[in-house]
């Protein structure tokens, strides 16, 4: 074909509109690459403790965005959030994941990536899915990582890994101290059962005021093997009494039974422990003072 010919030619009206909207594209995606969304969770755990609460996530997360020019849609927060459990299971993390399929930011920010999971499946998937299908990288205040790049999303990989191994290294570690002190007597942790309360080194102290209800309990239930009173009964007797209930609530003959069956009021202490792969039975005269005796 001659130049006179190729220049009688002109593009279809279809290659003219995708034209410009790959340039509406362009200049979307220019837009949304500034617009960030930030992440913050501490654990239960984590909540107690000083120096890494929400408080700091959330001051180093906004100096970061300023200092990178990025517009913080929102900051999103779970509290009291174990990283253990899946972002996708997160109240706070749904409304990331909102921001993310609406087109609406490009960039999550976190303090740490452990702040996103520590169990390196959820961490590693969540990376991945929220850069294939929103196009959205993830990028730590603390950590030099930008996932947008896959070398980024390689190394988060790594340190994903070794914030999964660190995890399993603190509860053995914490599993451990539970089943030494646990062998010595004391008090290895959850909740203080009614009648009891922790002191500031984690013992058992006793409650005058809910001690007093315990030994009413027992006294009139009685004997195991000719029980005075049935557990309903006793249960009818607290709530007309005006007893609160360990949940603040009314009491329920399972909850009497519960209280019962519990060794620590005659000074025992008891645990079951399955976390090295094999059952530890615990049962052996506690440190702690009896209730009943």
């Amino acid at each position: 074909m001659s130049d006179s010919g190729l220049q009688a030619l002109s593009g279809s009206r279809r290659t003219s509109r995708n034209r410009a909207r790959i340039k509406t594209q362009e200049a979307a995606k220019a837009v949304v690459a500034t617009r960030a969304v930030g992440y913050l969770r501490v654990s239960t755990d984590e909540q107690a403790a000083t120096g890494f609460g929400l408080e700091t996530q959330e001051r180093a997360v906004r100096a970061f965005a300023e200092s990178q020019g990025y517009e913080l849609v929102d900051v999103v927060t779970d509290a009291g959030v174990s990283g253990a459990t899946r972002p996708a299971e997160r109240a706070g993390f749904a409304r990331v994941l909102e921001l993310s399929e609406s087109g609406r930011v490009s960039v999550l920010l976190v303090y740490r990536f452990d702040r996103l999971a520590r169990e390196i499946r959820y961490a590693v998937t969540t990376v991945a899915e929220l850069a294939e299908r929103h196009d959205v990288g993830i990028r730590s205040v603390t950590e030099p990582i930008d996932t947008a790049t896959p070398m980024g999303r390689t190394v988060f990989a790594i340190l994903a890994g070794m914030a999964e191994s660190e995890r399993f290294t603190i509860r053995d570690r914490t599993a451990g101290g539970k089943l030494s002190k646990a062998g010595r007597g004391g008090f290895a942790g959850g909740r203080a059962p009614y009648g009891y309360r922790t002191d500031q080194v984690g013992n058992l102290v006793v409650v005058d005021e809910q001690a007093a209800i315990v030994r009413r309990i027992f006294k009139e239930r009685g004997p195991a093997r000719r029980p005075k009173r049935t557990l309903q009964a006793i249960a009818d007797g607290l709530n007309a009494d005006g007893i609160p209930s360990p949940t603040g609530r009314k009491w329920r003959h399972d909850g009497v039974s519960y209280l019962l069956d519990n060794p620590k009021y005659r000074g025992a202490i008891e645990y079951l422990f399955t976390w090295t792969g094999t059952e530890q039975h615990v049962l052996q005269p506690g440190a702690h003072a009896a209730i009943i005796g």
